[in-house]
């Protein structure tokens, strides 16, 4: 009995289960100041980890933040689910009047972001100093 090509390198179906995320892709979420979120990402942004960043960035819009900071200066990879996590979570900010900044460091985001023609729609800056340092949104008055 004989196996043709496709029988012979045709692998298992995925079991999402048994892939440990949280190896691949880490999260922190802290508040800079009391209108802002800011949530750094850490790791490989791909289609297995996409839906764990997707359920993260739910948690920091929900929190009700004015201006929501996304540091990936430590994203080693950005695919294009990540890529669409991103465009979505954009789309959620302008319809909820908000801001969202992009800490771009790492090349692999920048990069993935100008071959696509998307970056354009990102605010991206280069450090949280710089984000914070935006006074259109985010600026808290003192009385």
């Amino acid at each position: 009995m004989s196996l043709n090509d496709d029988e012979r390198f045709a692998a298992p179906p995925l079991d999402r289960s048994a892939v440990e995320v949280t190896d691949i892709l880490r999260f922190s979420v802290c508040r800079p100041r009391r209108d802002i979120a800011m949530m750094l990402v850490d790791g490989e942004i791909d289609l297995c980890t996409a839906p764990s960043f997707r359920d993260q960035l739910c948690r920091v819009f929900g929190a009700g933040s004015v201006m929501i900071v996304l540091d990936l200066s430590p994203v080693t990879f950005m695919g294009a689910a990540g890529l669409r996590v991103l465009v979505d979570a954009q789309t959620q900010a302008e319809k909820t009047r908000r801001r969202m900044v992009l800490i771009t460091e790492a090349r692999c985001v920048d990069r993935a972001l100008e071959v696509t023609g998307l970056a354009p729609s990102f605010h991206r800056v280069r450090s949280l100093g710089a984000a914070l340092a935006d006074g259109a949104v985010g600026y808290e008055e003192t009385a």
